[in-house]
């Protein structure tokens, strides 16, 4: 059987977080959990009950630090990153040799630290030429869309969006059964194909004749250019972008929730009527915000390493962890990793 394997070490307030959000998820996770960190610590805290039951522990005693440089991983073996990286790269050749079943690495340390691990230790996908960090952000109506990449690649080539569209592609129809092929779209700064760069125009070029997003083979429908304003209003379920420009509309969308919940707070003090408005409001908002919140979305899954690795919030808490393990816990059940290797190899 699967497993999931959690770096208990990482994240800001490791390790009581960690622990605490892997305690809440035991009851809905159908896979067995494997801790990776102090023992010291495991043993003290409330989880320990359930080792041996369903619940393992693995000591890994070294540490990789937030501002640590990327070098440290080779100098840490048995750091929960290295280890983790380590027992899914094993899992996931004894499953291609027929002889068990992919762990699934989830951490919210050192995001850097954990793609070079993961590269390091699983490898790529063939045909895969960089991997990407994929997540899902809301829409006006429900849907949601899926971004990608949103971190692990400042600058990109077009073959590397190229490879984030059917990734994306997969992925969103993954998520939702009922969707055969997703629309997948670039990011760009106009609808029209002759807007965007360098970059955006030859990745247009490579995505309208692929046969990936057209005919019997095709995974998805390319549709073109997507504005940034209208990404979020829910008209393509992929948009694919560099990690530079993910990351910053990531962390932006982040922040809007919290900010916009203050800003309101502020006008709505300046006058009765105001605050009584707000006050009526106040559960719509709220209901924003959490749709907009990291903790809810949980870990996004690194795509195109050979294996299951999942990169969860470095401010992660203990709601962020448990859904972190349930969104890996689903992409198992999907067999996400498989239908990338088996789909992402076709020539065009």
């Amino acid at each position: 059987m699967s497993r999931l394997l959690l770096d208990v070490m990482g994240g800001d307030y490791a390790p009581k977080a960690v622990l605490d959000g892997a305690l809440t998820a035991l009851k809905d996770l159908r896979y067995p959990l494997v801790l990776l960190g102090d023992e010291t610590k495991m043993k003290k805290h409330a989880i320990a009950k359930h080792f041996g039951r369903g619940v393992e522990w693995i000591h890994a005693h070294e540490s990789i630090e937030m501002d640590d440089k990327i070098k440290a991983i080779r100098g840490k073996p048995n750091a929960p990153i290295n280890v983790g990286t380590r027992l899914a790269s094993e899992s996931w050749s004894n499953y291609k040799d027929g002889k068990g079943t992919p762990d699934a690495f989830v951490s919210a340390g050192h995001s850097g630290a954990v793609m070079a691990s993961a590269l390091l230790t699983l490898g790529r996908i063939k045909g895969v030429e960089r991997p990407a960090i994929a997540t899902r952000l809301p829409t006006e109506n429900g849907k949601g869309v899926l971004c990608l990449d949103v971190g692990a690649n400042v600058d990109c080539k077009p073959e590397h969006l190229r490879d984030f569209a059917i990734m994306g592609a997969l992925l969103a129809s993954a998520m939702n059964a009922g969707l055969k092929l997703p629309k997948v779209s670039i990011l760009s700064n106009g609808e029209e194909r002759t807007k965007g760069n360098d970059v955006t125009r030859a990745t247009y070029a490579i995505l309208e004749g692929h046969p990936l997003f057209s005919g019997a083979t095709a995974v998805g429908e390319f549709v073109g250019y997507s504005e940034g304003k209208e990404m979020f209003k829910g008209a393509v379920d992929v948009v694919v972008m560099d990690g530079f420009i993910g990351n910053l509309i990531l962390k932006n969308s982040e922040a809007l929730g919290s900010s916009l919940i203050r800003i309101l707070k502020h006008e709505a003090k300046s006058n009765p009527l105001n605050l009584l408005g707000f006050g009526l409001a106040f559960g719509a908002l709220r209901a924003f915000k959490k749709k907009v919140d990291f903790r809810e979305v949980g870990a996004a899954p690194l795509l195109g390493v050979q294996g299951y690795v999942f990169i969860a919030h470095g401010r992660s808490d203990a709601r962020a962890i448990r859904n972190s393990l349930i969104r890996a816990q689903e992409a198992l059940d999907a067999k996400l990793i498989e239908r990338l290797e088996k789909t992402i190899g076709v020539p065009g």
